[in-house]
């Protein structure tokens, strides 16, 4: 009975503990929950990880850098020698082309007999021949090295020199032919023959390469702008607009 009594007043010996054995396991229990775990070794790489700023959010189409806005931004970076120099080239070429009808020879001059009709069947004013010759060949030698100069700028090229030097070659076709049909009554020269062929092949040549460059190569660029940032259009007084917008 006594037994009994002493199971009843204390429950812990229920489970075979006695009172001593259950106070000591509370108080494990309580110093257990206030130490603190030891920290792990974290390897330095894995710390300089977590440590990193997250990534940002995908960048606004204004700040995406393409090839095309590139070049655009590039324009303003040339320096302005080089756009005086591209107008001065093309210029003087379109002053050559017009220099050529100057010394074709006249029908009247063709009809005089002797050295003059032979000197004269040639070229009319040969200081004005050469001089003509000089202004084409600068005109041209410099069109080809601003063009070796600036040749990953495709924009630059074709507006400073292609177009222009297409534009001054037409006007020296017009020339060259009005001064043949209307001076000389379509009789060709030598040197009429030799400023024709120069103009045509110059234009043909500049024509050819604004071909390639505005509507191959400047294209496929504009066409990786297009799908990278959207089609930008130039809005209603030239302050640009993104396609799907609507002022």
């Amino acid at each position: 009975m006594a037994a009994l009594h002493s199971t009843r007043a204390h429950p812990a010996a229920v489970h075979g503990l006695t009172v001593a054995q259950f106070l000591l396991l509370v108080w494990h229990q309580g110093n257990k929950r206030l130490v603190p775990e030891p920290s792990r070794h974290i390897p330095a790489e894995q710390l300089h990880h977590s440590t990193q700023r997250p990534p940002l959010p995908n960048m606004p189409a204004s700040n995406i850098q393409t090839r095309y806005m590139n070049m655009l931004l590039a324009l303003d970076d040339i320096p302005p020698i080089f756009n005086m120099a591209a107008s001065f080239f093309t210029w003087i070429l379109l002053a050559g082309f017009v220099l050529f009808p100057g010394t074709f020879t006249s029908l009247q001059q063709q009809q005089l007999s002797g050295v003059e009709a032979q000197v004269l069947e040639v070229v009319s004013n040969i200081s004005l021949y050469i001089v003509a010759w000089v202004c084409t060949g600068i005109g041209g030698v410099g069109m080809i090295w601003l063009w070796w100069r600036w040749q990953r700028n495709y924009i630059w090229i074709v507006n400073r020199i292609f177009v222009p030097g297409l534009l001054n070659s037409l006007a020296g076709v017009i020339s060259v032919l009005s001064n043949i049909y209307g001076v000389q009554h379509g009789t060709y020269s030598t040197t009429s023959e030799s400023a024709i062929i120069v103009t045509v092949a110059v234009a043909v040549v500049c024509g050819c390469l604004i071909l390639l460059y505005q509507f191959w190569l400047l294209r496929n660029i504009k066409k990786e702008h297009d799908r990278e940032v959207g089609v930008e259009r130039a809005g209603k007084h030239g302050e640009g607009i993104l396609g799907n917008e609507r002022k």
